[in-house]
């Protein structure tokens, strides 16, 4: 259990002529570092209980060295975690790094991907084209995909896995896609990724993503509704864990109940109560593939009747049963 910051900055303001302060914000890494800045180096130490880190510096008077700091800083570390700081594996990160590494990207021909190849590939999911987001991934050049993790290539690879959906999320809102739908996404393939324990698994997982959100965009764009029928239509997927009855809908939209059930099965292909137990189908799914919740109380969850009702219905829309569906997802 380390000791509290508090106790230790002022100990060592008594002893040592430095600035320290504590920060509530992340760091750049999980264990202690240097950093230099314009006005000269400063000593990061991380908390391992809740995210924030000790700083000593800036270094600013000359007769500070480097070294000397790394000393006052091993200390500290010492007074904070009752154990020694490995000096040798001191990582020391500078404000000029960026630049330099870009320089040295340079002199080796090793470039980043140029913004030209991101801008096809999202404006395919805004177009909803998943066929060509899938062209323009098997085209884009991975050796220039950037590096986020260097000791781990796939903790490499599942950073950019999780940028790309994020832009992709982005752009698909962008393309007409419900905001609650394109995060929910984002958040289920995000949660697979990090699963993920294979490179080529990962890979293909990133793959689908990217062109499901091009299908979704594709299927509003191809099922442009009026405006009365789109907020239906979204109300329904938001309050799909309530009760709903057409009666409801028809109230809250200010419509005869008999015409917006003939509108919507106009518009949308499927009477409302089909497409409220489609979504319905769908949730259940998500929830027996990324949860262990029981089916009982999946089944009481999405209202309905009874297991055995819920079953029949999972197996009309699914060629299986909820438990079938588990075993295999």
């Amino acid at each position: 259990m380390p000791n509290e910051w508090s106790t230790v900055t002022r100990l060592l303001h008594q002893t040592f002529s430095i600035p320290i302060t504590y920060q509530s914000e992340g760091s750049l890494s999980n264990a202690p570092y240097l950093k230099e800045e314009a006005t000269g180096f400063s000593f990061y130490i991380p908390f391992e209980d809740n995210g924030g880190m000790l700083q000593l510096g800036p270094a600013l008077d000359p007769i500070l060295s480097k070294d000397k700091l790394i000393d006052i800083g091993s200390l500290a570390y010492y007074m904070l975690y009752q154990r020694e700081l490995e000096v040798d594996a001191l990582q020391t990160t500078s404000f000029e790094l960026p630049m330099i590494q870009s320089a040295e990207n340079r002199q080796n021909i090793s470039f980043h991907h140029h913004p030209y190849l991101e801008e096809k590939l999202f404006d395919c999911i805004r177009a909803g084209k998943p066929e060509l987001v899938k062209k323009q991934l098997q085209s884009f050049p991975d050796e220039l995909s950037g590096t986020l993790a260097k000791q781990n290539a796939l903790r490499n690879r599942k950073n950019l896995a999780i940028t790309a959906i994020t832009l992709a999320t982005r752009s698909a809102i962008d393309g007409g896609l419900a905001s609650e739908l394109a995060f929910t996404m984002s958040d289920v393939y995000i949660q697979q990724i990090e699963e993920r324990t294979n490179l080529a698994a990962l890979i293909r997982l990133q793959t689908e993503a990217l062109c499901a959100f091009a299908e979704k965009v594709s299927e509003i764009k191809a099922g442009t509704y009026s405006r009365k029928i789109a907020h239906c239509v979204h109300y329904i997927y938001q309050h799909i864990y309530e009760v709903l009855t057409l009666k409801q809908l028809a109230d809250m939209l200010k419509m005869n109940p008999t015409y917006l059930s003939a509108r919507f099965k106009q518009e949308v292909g499927m009477p409302v109560r089909n497409y409220i137990q489609h979504l319905r189908i769908e949730e259940a799914k998500l929830l027996l593939r990324l949860t262990d919740q029981s089916l009982l109380h999946i089944c009481a969850l999405l209202h309905f009747h009874d297991q055995s009702y819920f079953t029949k219905v999972f197996k009309k829309h699914t060629g299986l049963t909820p438990r079938q569906f588990r075993e295999q997802a």
